[in-house]
C-alpha cells in the first residue's frame, strides 16, 4: 500500500557520514532537533533513505507518516508500505508534479535520488502552484538542503484535471526552468520497500504469528478433545437409554394421576369464592381502615372486584391526600396502584383523588 503524499512529511538532511548503520540514530536525532515527533503508539511511523551524498558525507530523506485515521486502512491489511513518490520512476535532477486525490503533489529528483516531495495547498495549476515549490525550495536551502533543478514534469492523465498547454508554458516561464508534460507512469514497488507499519496492522501481523504458534498446540489437544468425546459419548448414549425409561415410567404415572390436574383447575376457578382477603367488603373495609381516625378524608365513590379497585375521594387537606396514598399502597400492596396526586376544586375548595389498584399477576380486560 503506498500512503498519500499529504499523509507524510519529508525531511531531507546531511550527514557527515556514510555509515549506513547510524543513519536511523541520526535521523532520529534531526527530527528531535527539528521538533518534529512522532505519535506514539502508532506503530512504526517513520524511515530514512539514503538520497545520494559523497564519500564520508551523506544525503537523507527521513519520511514521517501521519498515524491513520479510523476507518482509513483496507479491511485487509497489506504486508508491506511506502510512500506513494517512492512508487514512480521519476527523471533525475529534476521537479515532478502530478495530482494526487484532487490536490497537487511534487517531488524532487537528484542524482537519481528521491530528496524530496511535498503536498501543495490547492488544486489549481497556477501562480499558487509556483509560489508553494519556491517556499519549500527556499525553506530547504536555509537548512542547508541545496536541490538542484534543471527541468520540471508535469503528469497527465488524459483527463478534464489535466493542465492546458498555456498554463504549462506560463508555469515553465514563472519557474524559471524546462518544463515538459508526460503521461503519468504505471506503479512500481520501490526497492528496497519502507519499514512503515501502522499500530493496527503491526498488531495483526503479531496476532498471526502467535495464531500459527497456537496452531501445533491446538492440534496435539484435539488428539485429547477427541477421545475425551468419544467417552463421553458413550456415557451419553447410556444415560439417554436410562433417561429414555424413566419418562416412560413418569408417562405411566401422569396417565394414572391425570385426575389432579382437572382438580386444580377446578379449584383455580373457585379461587374468587373462597379467598376473603378479596372480597369487595373486605377490600372496603381494608381501603377504609386506612383513613387516619378523625381526619376529613371521605369516599365518594368505591368500587371493587377482586382483580380491580377504584376509589374517588376528596379531602380538605392536599397532604392528608398524599398520606393517605402512601398508607394505602403498604395497606393493599398486594394491588398495583395508580396514584396520581389529588387536584383542587375550585367550586368546593376542597381536593379530589382518583386511586385505581389492579391485583398484582391480573391483566385489566
Amino acid at each position: 500500500m503506498g500512503f498519500p503524499v499529504r499523509e507524510a512529511l519529508a525531511v531531507p538532511f546531511k550527514v557527515q557520514t556514510d555509515d549506513a548503520a547510524m543513519f536511523d540514530d541520526l535521523a532520529a536525532m534531526h527530527l528531535e532537533k527539528s521538533g518534529i515527533r512522532p505519535e506514539m503508539d502508532a506503530g512504526r511511523l517513520t524511515d530514512v533513505f539514503p538520497a545520494g551524498g559523497e564519500a564520508g558525507h551523506a544525503d537523507l530523506l527521513s519520511v514521517v507518516l501521519s498515524a491513520p485515521g479510523d476507518g482509513s486502512m483496507p479491511l485487509r491489511a497489506p504486508s508491506e508500505f511506502d510512500i506513494s513518490a517512492r512508487f514512480f520512476p521519476m527523471d533525475a535532477n529534476g521537479v515532478t508534479l502530478w495530482l494526487e486525490l484532487g490536490r497537487w503533489v511534487f517531488a524532487i529528483t537528484h542524482d537519481g535520488h528521491l530528496t524530496y516531495f511535498q503536498s501543495l495547498s490547492g488544486n489549481q495549476f497556477g501562480f499558487d502552484l509556483i509560489r508553494d515549490i519556491r517556499l519549500a525550495l527556499t525553506q530547504l536551502s536555509l537548512q542547508g538542503v541545496n536541490l538542484q533543478m534543471d527541468q520540471a514534469v508535469v503528469w497527465t492523465t488524459g483527463q478534464d484535471s489535466d493542465p492546458s498547454e498555456d498554463e504549462i508554458q506560463t508555469f515553465a516561464q514563472e519557474l524559471g526552468v524546462e518544463v515538459s508534460a508526460k503521461a503519468k507512469p504505471c506503479p512500481v514497488l520501490p526497492e528496497p520497500m519502507s519499514r512503515l507499519v501502522p499500530a493496527d496492522v503491526r498488531a495483526e501481523q503479531r496476532m498471526k504469528a502467535e495464531r500459527q504458534k497456537r496452531t501445533l498446540v491446538i492440534a496435539a489437544g484435539l488428539m485429547a478433545y477427541f477421545a475425551i468425546v468419544a467417552y463421553f459419548g458413550y456415557n451419553y448414549y447410556q444415560l439417554d437409554a436410562k433417561l429414555k425409561k424413566q419418562e416412560a415410567k413418569l408417562e405411566n404415572i401422569r396417565m394414572e394421576h391425570s385426575g389432579i390436574g382437572l382438580f386444580n383447575a377446578d379449584w383455580d376457578q373457585l379461587a374468587p369464592v373462597v379467598d376473603s382477603q378479596h372480597w369487595p367488603l373486605q377490600l372496603l373495609a381494608r381501603s377504609a381502615k386506612a383513613i387516619p381516625a378523625g381526619q376529613d378524608l371521605r369516599f365518594k365513590v368505591f368500587e371493587a372486584s377482586r382483580e380491580r379497585i377504584i376509589i374517588r375521594g376528596e379531602t380538605a387537606d392536599l397532604k392528608l391526600a398524599s398520606q393517605y396514598a402512601e398508607k394505602i399502597r403498604r395497606t393493599l400492596s398486594d394491588y398495583e396502584w395508580s396514584l396520581p396526586p389529588a387536584a383542587s376544586d375550585a367550586k368546593t375548595n376542597r381536593w379530589k383523588f382518583n386511586y385505581e389498584g389492579i391485583l398484582k399477576g391480573e391483566k385489566e380486560e
